[in-house]
């Protein structure tokens, strides 16, 4: 099946075919089918057959609804391997993590559904601000990560990028503070390592530190393993300290929303 088409009511192995296509493809799944499924990891679950839509997302992520209510039944991010197969008559979808240790199976029976779609355009999307609105805050107060912080430089240039925050702690240490606006994952806990590592190689004593409103547990264990730090912010305060700025240097509220 090209992606971006959709298949109605196919068999189980022409939908097999399709979704393992689309999920080596890292395209956008969305399959509406009758199955059960099971969970095993930090608690266990099991879902009796019912009509249920499957979605699998370009980053890996596996989210079950049933067919009432906003929130899933199941859901499995930070996916290290999906497989799909075709045993004993049902289709067999399988999403593995290994860290935690997570297992998530759906197998269904009917296929009604099955659509992809290959490279979705992914837009922007701001929840109260944006990171150099958070970046900005944070250089005009560092208190909001740790008391006694200095900043030193904002936007630092350095071989492996750009350092969202270069600052000093009250013990004289170096502090590189990476910023994120929605949940860090691994990938951002990397980045940190990076420009620590950096700078570290260069014999100089370096903090590094993680700044986003939540975090994966893989970005929290990558960051443990490299002796790096993680704070959480509050994006609703910092939203309520960016409007009082502007009542105090406007009067009034003319773009941001109350």
């Amino acid at each position: 099946m090209p992606l971006g088409e959709v298949l109605q009511e196919p068999g189980l192995e022409e939908a097999r075919q399709a979704l393992s296509k689309a999920i080596d493809s890292h395209a956008w799944v969305a399959m509406y089918a009758n199955c059960m499924v099971e969970y095993e990891g930090r608690s266990a679950s099991r879902a009796t057959p019912g009509d249920r839509l499957i979605i699998v997302k370009p980053d890996g992520s596996v989210i079950i609804h049933g067919p009432r209510g906003f929130r899933p039944d199941n859901w499995q991010p930070d996916t290290s391997s999906i497989t799909v197969s075709v045993e004993d008559g049902l289709l067999v979808l399988k999403a593995v993590r290994r860290r935690p240790r997570e297992v998530l199976i759906a197998r269904c029976g009917k296929i009604h559904v099955v659509a992809t779609l290959v490279n979705p355009e992914e837009g922007g999307f701001w929840m109260y601000l944006n990171e150099h609105e958070i970046r900005d805050l944070i250089a005009e107060d560092p208190g909001i990560v740790e008391e006694g912080l200095r900043i030193v430089e904002v936007e630092k240039k350095v071989a492996p990028g750009f350092i969202d925050l270069y600052a000093v702690d009250r013990e004289g240490n170096l502090v590189v503070i990476e910023i994120k606006r929605v949940k860090a994952g691994e990938e951002a806990a990397k980045q940190l390592a990076r420009y620590v590592g950096h700078l570290r190689r260069q014999g100089r004593r370096v903090r590094g530190i993680l700044v986003a409103p939540d975090a994966t547990e893989a970005a929290i264990y990558r960051l443990e393993r490299e002796g790096l730090e993680y704070r959480r912010i509050d994006l609703h305060a910092l939203y309520e300290r960016l409007k009082a700025r502007a009542r105090r240097s406007s009067g009034i509220l003319r773009f941001l929303p109350d």
